[in-house]
């Protein structure tokens, strides 16, 4: 059992440890892809559907999630198994440029392979890595903890974006401009395992740290944690159909360069960071579930936001603010203590696991209906309110109108452990 001043010390060590994974997410987009890494498979030759497979591929790692647990069975420790994925994923993700390399349209396909391993690796630690912190943080303080790292490793981005931006930009967004980036990347990769190799772990109980069996055990239980469960798939589901078309729409439609989609990104970032405190503060005082209906029904608007977007800074920049103070951060911090709140005792990493997975599976399907519609709304064109409404843009609205949906359903739920 950890003494209080070993988990005061871990709870610092995560932070600086969530900066240096942040800088490796900035350069490389290794946490489910980023603006750079939309830009470089758009480089490689990617078409819109191929895009949608792109965006599919992140939440399907999750999905395969439980499967790749099974396998480590035989970890007891979820740090020595979380210090193998980190290791597998953060100082090697430099091999994704290789793809560059090869003269064909399969090297699309074959970049795409190696992003979802690295996906699949990176997606398997989260349960271990959850029901690890949940040992570290007291429910009595997670808002605030969570709140402070997550604006700490938010203000480490801005530089990391930027510097970014400007590599790609000052070396043209070709092979070496993507070589350096993800490089710089794998480097802070590489630190970031060793500070995950010296934070403190409480012992885990004997036997294996997930149990197939205690997955069923898990599905069957009702409560909190189910109506918790399917009210995120919900969410889920209706916040993947945009797919990952805003990015593709800023640069194949508005033609920003790196360093405005930099900009653009700091400034969601900025915004998402100064405002992970307040909504930790708001969840512990009123219950984090309640502010997440809220944050439900306001992110509803962001995708008639996105709908009705000009290429103007003047528009995109406030929208940036308001999607960093809404859908970044609020939503993100909101449903993770949420989460945290109401995952069983009982079986706790493997209740985040099916969590992780089934939330996955309808980000997924989500993806694959968006990239189902840019086939549909292909040839579609038409004028409204002086704006030109092509694919994107319909599925935006139609986005949107789910969204409301979804946020009807889950006003309705009620928890009695984090209402």
């Amino acid at each position: 059992m950890l003494t209080e001043d070993q988990k005061a010390h871990a709870r610092k060590i995560s932070i600086i440890e969530g900066s240096l994974a942040t800088v490796w997410g900035s350069f490389t987009g290794g946490f489910g892809g980023n603006s750079y890494l939309v830009g470089f498979f758009l480089w490689l030759g990617a078409t819109p559907f191929i895009m949608s497979i792109y965006g599919a591929l992140i939440p399907l790692a999750s999905v395969l999630q439980p499967f790749s647990l099974i396998i480590a069975r035989t970890f007891k420790s979820k740090k020595k198994f979380i210090l193998l994925m980190a290791l597998l994923a953060r100082p090697v993700f430099l091999t994704l440029i290789l793809a560059a390399l090869i003269n064909s349209g399969v090297r699309v396909w074959i970049a795409l392979f190696i992003f979802f391993f690295f996906q699949i690796v990176t997606s398997s630690a989260g349960p271990a890595w959850q029901s690890w912190m949940t040992e570290l943080v007291d429910q009595r303080v997670r808002g605030r903890y969570f709140g402070l790292r997550n604006l700490i490793t938010g203000l480490i981005s801005v530089p990391a974006t930027l510097i970014a931006g400007y590599i790609l930009d000052a070396l043209g967004g070709g092979f070496w401009a993507f070589f350096t980036m993800f490089a710089i990347g794998s480097i802070f990769g590489a630190f970031d395992v060793y500070a995950l190799k010296i934070q403190d772990e409480d012992p885990s109980p004997s036997g294996n740290m997930l149990n197939p069996h205690v997955l069923i055990e898990v599905l069957k239980m009702k409560g909190d944690y189910r109506k918790f469960l399917v009210a995120y798939i919900l969410l889920t589901f209706t916040g993947t159909i945009a797919g990952p078309y805003p990015t593709v729409m800023m640069i194949d439609d508005f033609h920003y360069s790196y360093a405005i989609l930099g900009l653009i990104t700091i400034v969601s970032s900025l915004a998402a960071a100064f405002a992970q405190p307040v909504w930790g503060r708001l969840g512990d005082k009123y219950g984090s579930f309640k502010m997440l209906k809220i944050v439900a029904f306001l992110r509803a608007f962001l995708m008639l936001g996105w709908s009705l977007a000009i290429p103007s800074l003047l528009y995109m920049l406030p929208f940036q603010i308001i999607i960093g103070i809404i859908a970044n951060a609020g939503l993100g911090l909101m449903s993770f203590n949420t989460l945290l709140n109401v995952a069983p005792t009982f079986g706790k990493t493997e209740a985040l696991s099916v969590y992780s997975s089934l939330v996955n599976l309808s980000s997924f399907v989500g993806n694959i209906i968006s990239g189902l519609f840019v086939i549909i709304f292909a040839e579609m064109n038409f004028k409204f309110l002086g704006l030109t409404f092509n694919d994107y843009r319909i599925i935006f609205f139609i986005t949107f109108l789910a969204r409301l949906a979804a946020f009807y359903y889950v006003y309705r739920i009620k928890l009695e452990k984090s209402s």
